[in-house]
C-alpha cells in the first residue's frame, strides 16, 4: 500500500472516532405527550312494559270479570323506548311466536291477538318513545259447547325485541 493510501485511510479512520466515539457530534431533541381524549358509548334502553291486571270490554270499556260467547276484551301495555346516542334508531317488534299463544281449557275456544300500536315505525332518532301494545281476545258467539262453561285460560308472555339500527 503506497503512503498516500496509508495516509487517507488513517485520516478516515481518526475522523470517525473523531465524531462517533468522542461525543463531538450531538442532536437536539424535544417530546411533548398527546391527549387523545375519552369516548363513551349510547344506549337502548327498553323498559319493562306493564298491563292493567283486568281486562275491559271492547264496546263498554267496563272491566272484565268473566267472559262469555259474544265478548271481545281487551288490554292496553305500555312502556317506554329510551335510545341514547348519535345516529342510533331502532325497531321494536313482538316477537312472533310469543303472539295468540293460550293454553287451558277455554284456550281452545278464544282468540287472542297482540298488535304493535307504538313506535308504529321505525325510530331515527335519540330520545324516548311510548311503547303500546294492544292484546285483544275474542270469544266467539257461535262456540256452542259447554266445555267452555267455568273453564280458564292463561295467555303466554309476550317477548318485544328492540333491535338498535345505524341511523
Amino acid at each position: 500500500m503506497n503512503k498516500s493510501a496509508k495516509g487517507a485511510l488513517a485520516a478516515a479512520a481518526a475522523g470517525s472516532l473523531l465524531l462517533g466515539g468522542a461525543g463531538s457530534y450531538a442532536f437536539w431533541t424535544s417530546s411533548q405527550t398527546v391527549g387523545a381524549g375519552s369516548l363513551a358509548s349510547g344506549s337502548i334502553t327498553l323498559s319493562a312494559v306493564t298491563c292493567p291486571a283486568s281486562f275491559t270490554h271492547t264496546e263498554t270499556g267496563t272491566p272484565v270479570t268473566t267472559i262469555v260467547p259474544g265478548d271481545t276484551i281487551t288490554k292496553q301495555c305500555t312502556g317506554t323506548l329510551t335510545l341514547i346516542g348519535d345516529h342510533i334508531g331502532a325497531t321494536v317488534a313482538l316477537d312472533p311466536a310469543s303472539v295468540a299463544s293460550v293454553t287451558g281449557t277455554l284456550g281452545s275456544e278464544i282468540t287472542a291477538t297482540a298488535t304493535m300500536v307504538s313506535p308504529a315505525a321505525h325510530v331515527t332518532t335519540a330520545g324516548s318513545y311510548p311503547v303500546t301494545i294492544n292484546i285483544d281476545v275474542t270469544f266467539p258467539s257461535t262456540v256452542t259447547s259447554t266445555t267452555s262453561e267455568n273453564a280458564t285460560a292463561s295467555l303466554n308472555t309476550l317477548n318485544l325485541v328492540a333491535t338498535q339500527t345505524h341511523e
